[in-house]
């Protein structure tokens, strides 16, 4: 998730509102937003996880979520998806060039 906050003023000039999402409690959640220093929100999906559940992310096995990201247009329509498990640096990459495609000014 820091991989986005070194991309915040591009999202911004994007106008894109970052938003990350955790099995954690909202407490540990808060916290773990804080110790990161994301400028973005970190919101929970615990105690259910159905957030996680609804969008085909979260790994019954291991009790997390996938790290996938959506790109979600102003009509809520899901317009790109980047599933990297391992390049954490891709995904705001992956996001910003999603946002260009529609159109949005990214530079």
């Amino acid at each position: 998730m820091t991989a986005f906050r070194t991309h915040t003023d591009a999202f911004e000039r994007a106008n894109a509102q970052v938003l990350g999402v955790s099995v954690d409690s909202f407490a540990a959640a808060g916290k773990f937003q804080d110790e990161l220093g994301l400028e973005f929100p970190l919101l929970s999906d615990f105690p259910k996880n159905q957030a996680g559940r609804d969008f085909g992310v979260y790994n019954e096995a291991a009790g997390v979520h996938n790290r996938v990201t959506f790109v979600i247009d102003r009509d809520r329509v899901i317009r790109a998806v980047h599933d990297d498990p391992r390049d954490f640096e891709s995904h705001p990459r992956a996001a910003l060039d999603a946002l260009r495609e529609l159109g949005e000014k990214v530079d």
